[in-house]
C-alpha cells in the first residue's frame, strides 16, 4: 500500500479530531515534513524523509528531531483518547539512538500506547528506516510518560 493510499484510508475511515489536525498543522511539524501515516486510539504511524532541513553536519538525521518527532508521535497515539478537557503533557521522554539515518532516507515513527491511567499515559516508540539497504533496520527506540493536565481555556 502506498503512503497516500495508507492517509485517504485513515482520513475515509475517521476524520482527524480537531487537536491532531492542529499538531499536524503547527509550524515545526511542516517545517520537518511530518506525514501521517495511521493514527487510530492508543497508536500512531508518522514519516519524514531526512533532508538537508533536518539533518545535521554529518548529513543524517538530527538527534533533536529524532527526539521531537518521537513525541509527537506519541502524542498523536494517546490525543484520541483523552477527555477534550485534558491534555496530555510530556514529563518523560528516554530515547536510544542506536543508529544514523541518512540524507534521502525515509525514516517511520511509530508509537503505541502501554497504559493509560486517570492521571498518566506511558507509551513506547521507535523510529525505523524503510525503503533503502537498511529497511527495517532500527533508528531509535523511546519511553514517554505523558501527564493529563487541564487543556488550554477549560480551566
Amino acid at each position: 500500500m502506498t503512503v497516500e493510499n495508507d492517509i485517504s484510508a485513515v482520513v475515509q475511515q475517521a476524520p482527524l479530531d480537531s487537536r491532531s489536525a492542529e499538531l499536524l498543522a503547527h509550524a515545526y511539524q511542516r517545517y520537518c515534513g511530518v506525514e501521517l501515516l495511521t493514527q487510530r486510539p492508543g497508536y500512531c504511524r508518522t514519516g519524514v524523509t531526512v533532508t538537508e532541513s533536518i539533518d545535521n553536519l554529518g548529513q543524517t538525521l538530527h538527534g533533536g528531531v529524532i527526539y521531537s518527532l518521537m513525541d509527537v508521535t506519541s502524542m498523536l497515539a494517546t490525543l484520541p483518547m483523552v477527555e477534550a478537557d485534558s491534555y496530555p503533557l510530556t514529563t518523560s521522554l528516554a530515547i536510544s539512538v542506536l543508529r544514523a539515518a541518512k540524507r534521502g532516507a525515509r525514516v517511520t515513527f511509530e508509537a503505541q500506547v502501554t497504559r493509560a491511567g486517570r492521571r498518566m499515559v506511558f507509551s513506547q516508540a521507535q523510529a525505523r528506516i524503510e525503503g533503502s539497504a537498511d529497511d527495517g533496520k532500527i533508528v531509535a527506540t523511546a519511553q514517554i510518560i505523558k501527564a493529563r493536565v487541564a487543556a488550554p481555556g477549560t480551566r
